[in-house]
């Protein structure tokens, strides 16, 4: 069930981004509607799932278990309000700027998450290629391009 969460977390996000590349160029405002509630959140909610119902889980997925899971648990209610934060601007319809801002506040959130992977891949003595891909890499592609998205909407709602 822990594996399926893990999936899980990460399928939302790339089929947002995938249909946001959709609907830029048709609809942008749809396409950064469909890429914040998506890859902020309900990849937050799912990711909150997987740091707190399954912590032991993920914790050992990271490579860092142990006996005290705050941290895990800490890092999970902060996907949690994210999470929300990506949902509400969208159903509440608070426009394009509200949606940016949710994307940058969790692309910053999500590439240092990915620095610290990374760091963590480089100095371990025991390196893990799923750190190095999976927690550093495609962690810094997908904030990448939801930072790509805020900015075209700051662009398109300054124009």
């Amino acid at each position: 069930m822990a594996q399926l969460v893990t999936i899980l977390s990460m399928l939302p996000g790339a089929v947002g981004i995938y249909l946001g590349f959709y609907y830029l160029s048709a609809d942008p405002k749809t396409a950064l509607a469909i890429v914040t509630a998506t890859t902020v959140g309900i990849t937050g909610i799912i990711a909150f799932v997987r740091h707190v119902v399954f912590h032991k889980f993920d914790a050992r997925r990271l490579g860092w278990e142990t006996d005290r899971p705050d941290w895990m648990f800490e890092v999970g209610f902060a996907n949690l309000a994210f999470g929300f934060m990506g949902l509400l601007p969208v159903f509440l319809h608070w426009g394009e700027k509200a949606e940016a801002l949710v994307l940058i506040g969790y692309a910053v959130y999500l590439f240092q998450a990915a620095l610290l992977h990374g760091y963590r891949y480089f100095t371990d003595e025991k390196k893990l290629t799923a750190r190095l891909w999976r927690s550093c890499l495609t962690t810094l592609l997908y904030a990448g391009m939801m930072t790509y998205f805020a900015c075209n909407a700051v662009v398109m709602t300054t124009n």
